[in-house]
């Protein structure tokens, strides 16, 4: 039956599966060790490998390729996906052309640059692209690919799901357009420019149409390209920022659909994976205040049919400053893909390539439950096994150890037991979890156009204008409201507002959009709309008076009734409800409002915001730029949402719990979570009724639990709550085994049904709790586990 992709999951063979795999390259390890490092993954709960199969590693010289191993036993790839059929494993090959991987040359065999100079991309004035990438619609470098497919592919096919192998997904190169993005440098090789033309002439229609709309009096397109394009013109700067973006867009969408279009035509049917970077390095720690650019160039790949968005998700250490990178990539990626596609990250930080910083088994922790808790439904470690890079393919030395939870001699680390202990709670819980999908209070914009900014021209106007803009999102949008309501346990699902003609106000009820100076008539046409059928708007920090080119466009003011503003920036004060003295990094001043002030200047006087009804719907005005630096502004966010009908769903009596739930409408998982380095403790509500018995959970440092609320566990039998995390249940004829996880030194179980229980443990008291369930009670150590039997009775009386 093959692999499909529905209701966000991956369903293979006709059954929903969560993928829970890791990243081993066979090329860094002796041919001997595959099949005990793939053991390795086993024990840790995975079902998944993931490997790249470097071009580089397997065609050294043009037309020698080594495929079985004739040169060197670690070649032989279809030995290797031999033995992971073997070991009942799925799979995911990546065999490029690029795959990074800390491989010389990002895995392109040098002869692609010394024999073909010309598919090598090329700066303005001529001189090749500073990381040397090549041009990827060069026919030249397609017709290259096409023959390493064509003896890659040959190996690959007969593995693939739909005929009984262990492949089920085939990514199309890697990252990219990453290696622009860290270079500020695009590609400007004559193929480029020539495509650019066409791509100009297809949306102007002629060369008066293109005059027109710059400005400008070309005789033709080529001499706007040279003149505009690498000479430069000031006055066509931010124009020309915007028109580039979208064209590479569609560049990077073709590319893909050529690389699928020569993968198909060898035999290749599942699912091809694109994976998205964006996560960057800051020193000692990592942020993903920048993954929306990867968003925003792969933007137009999931156009290409069958194929399946995945994030590279590398937050380094993971605490309370930065677990919404997360959480904000995740719903921001699930924005952008296909309906229906899971949510996945194909690679999923489980080390890094040096020994600092360090990761630790409580990044791995977090780092899983968070995602999974936001909906997350594949996940793969990155990497999992270390190696060593023979024949000095290594691009950093011979090492490969990466920090990965099995070092090169196949030894465990302690990561490993963190990725053991998140495995065996997917095999446990994997098939009900896959029902359920996050609970959600309101929904968060999107708008992928204000992270096209992957190159820009430096000391020109479309420079500041991109520096101004960068700004603003991550303290307003990123850092702002969308921490803001992350840490508030007001919980979101993204809206790509470029997507659809229109918003439904049916499944958006509530929407948060962050707004800077521009922001194109499109989208401002379809914000009104969905106030005025029922939509429910909060715009912030200001409203946008140009569209993205710079040209006047006040929609949105005019629909909506905005009155006159005058901007205050610097550390400002504003009075925010009933909330006084609130730290702003911005605030407008409005005159006169519309409807009904919500914040005003320190003194209470000049309104900064206000909400206002507007057709069916409702409108605010939050004119202030707010970001999460002190504590108090999780109360003023909680108001502001509180005062549009938006309200926690979870709440708890420590609010530095981090509360989320996946729910099919009747069982439901609480991941709840501390991202402290102290121990915290709370009682848990839902809609103000209390959880779990109304009892005390404890959470560890930096650590979570994901408990199970109305599980069905056998027929006639249902877990009411467990304080204690299931890590494994069996049947055996009439008795049920569970194995069950100390978070503190208490523990209970409540269990109900039509069928009595008996316990058989030896140590638990059970007792009635009023309601109509059995509750089985245990003192142990925290991070230690107990098993519990359970005898179903034959007899009417209810537990």
């Amino acid at each position: 039956m093959g692999i499909q992709m529905k209701n966000g999951q991956f369903v293979i063979d006709g059954k929903p599966r969560f993928l829970y795999g890791g990243e081993f390259h066979y090329y860094r390890c002796p041919k001997g060790e595959w099949a005990d490092r793939l053991d390795r993954l086993k024990e840790a709960g995975c079902n998944l490998v993931s490997t790249y199969i470097p071009w580089v590693w397997h065609e050294p010289t043009e037309g020698e390729v080594d495929l079985t191993g004739e040169t060197r036993p670690e070649k032989d790839l279809q030995s290797f996906l031999e033995l992971i059929a073997e070991k009942e494993l799925y799979c995911i090959v990546r065999p490029g052309p690029y795959v990074m991987a800390e491989v010389r040359l990002e895995g392109i065999p040098p002869w692609i640059h010394d024999d073909y100079p010309e598919v090598v991309a090329l700066q303005k004035d001529g001189r090749q692209h500073p990381n040397r990438i090549v041009s990827y619609l060069h026919p030249v470098f397609l017709e290259k690919v096409a023959a390493w497919y064509g003896r890659v592919c040959d190996v690959i096919v007969p593995f693939q799901k739909d005929r009984g192998g262990p492949v089920i997904l085939f990514q199309l190169c890697n990252e990219i357009g990453m290696l622009h993005w860290v270079s500020n440098t695009s590609d400007y090789n004559p193929v480029v420019l020539k495509r650019f033309q066409e791509y100009l002439a297809e949306k102007y229609g002629s060369m008066e149409g293109l005059n027109n709309a710059y400005g400008t009096s070309f005789a033709d397109m080529e001499a706007f390209v040279q003149s505009a394009v690498l000479k430069g013109q000031q006055s066509l700067a931010e124009k020309l920022h915007w028109e580039w973006g979208r064209f590479w867009r569609q560049q990077i969408r073709d590319y893909v659909d050529e690389l699928k279009g020569i993968a198909q035509a060898y035999g290749i049917h599942v699912p091809y994976l694109i994976n998205v970077h964006g996560f960057k390095d800051f020193s000692v720690y990592s942020r993903g205040v920048d993954y929306p650019i990867g968003l925003s160039q792969l933007y137009r790949t999931p156009e290409v049919e069958n194929t399946v968005l995945a994030g590279d998700f590398y937050p380094g250490h993971i605490g309370y400053d930065t677990y919404h990178d997360l959480v904000l990539a995740s719903a921001l990626t699930k924005a952008v893909s296909q309906p229906g596609q899971p949510l996945f990250s194909a690679e999923f930080q489980s080390g890094r390539l040096a020994d600092r910083p360090r990761v630790y088994p409580q990044d791995l922790d977090l780092n899983a439950r968070t995602c999974i808790a936001h909906g997350m439904n594949a996940i793969n470690w990155y990497m999992f096994v270390a190696g060593e890079n023979f024949e000095d393919i290594g691009l950093f030395g011979r090492r490969h150890e990466w920090q990965a939870p099995v070092d090169s001699d196949g030894n465990p680390r302690r990561s490993f037991t963190a990725a053991r202990h998140i495995g065996r709670l997917l095999q446990a819980n994997g098939d009900k979890l896959l029902c359920c999908t996050k609970r959600i209070d309101t929904h968060l914009a999107f708008y992928p156009d204000y992270y096209m900014t992957e190159t820009v021209e430096r000391g020109t106007t479309a420079g500041s204008m991109v520096s101004e803009l960068a700004g603003e999102r991550e303290r307003f949008f990123f850092d702002g409201i969308g921490r803001l309501l992350t840490a508030a346990n007001l919980h979101f699902e993204a809206v790509d507002v470029l997507a659809e003609d229109r918003i439904d106000p049916e499944a958006v009820n509530t929407l948060w959009m962050f707004s800077g100076e521009r922001m194109d008539e499109g989208v401002q046409r379809k914000l009104v709309r969905y106030v005025e059928e029922g939509g429910k708007l909060i715009l912030y920090p200001r409203p946008p008076v140009k569209n993205l080119d710079g040209n006047p466009c006040t929609i949105l003011v005019d629909s909506l009734d905005i009155p006159q503003w005058k901007a205050v920036h610097g550390i400002e004060t504003a009075r925010v409800l009933e909330i006084d003295s609130v730290k702003v990094d911005v605030r407008l001043e409005f005159g006169k409002v519309p409807g009904t002030p919500i914040a005003w200047d320190r003194f209470g006087e000049k309104a900064a915001g206000f909400v206002r009804a507007h057709g069916k719907g409702a409108f605010m005005m939050l004119g202030l730029g707010l970001a999460h630096d002190y504590n108090y502004q999780l109360d003023v966010i909680r108001a502001i949402a509180g005062s549009f009908g938006i309200r926690p769903s979870l709440t708890s009596s420590n609010p530095d719990l981090s509360l989320t739930e996946r729910s099919d409408g009747k069982t439901s998982f609480l991941f709840i979570h501390n991202y402290d380095e102290i121990t915290q403790q709370g009682v848990i509500y839902r809609e103000g009724e209390p959880l779990f018995g109304g009892k005390v959970l404890t959470v560890a440092p930096r650590s979570g639990v994901m408990l199970p609320v109305c599980l069905p566990l056998w027929e006639g039998l249902t877990v009411d709550y467990s304080t204690m995390e299931i890590l494994s249940f069996r049947r055996e004829e009439e008795k049920a085994v569970l194995e069950l996880a100390f978070s503190g030194e208490t523990g209970e179980i409540a269990f109900s049904g039509e069928r009595g229980v008996r316990v058989n443990n030896g140590s638990q008291v059970t007792s009635r709790d009023g309601k109509g369930s059995t509750v089985v009670r245990f003192t142990g150590e925290p991070g230690s586990s107990v098993t519990l039997e359970l005898y179903l009775e034959t007899g009417k009386e209810k537990v």
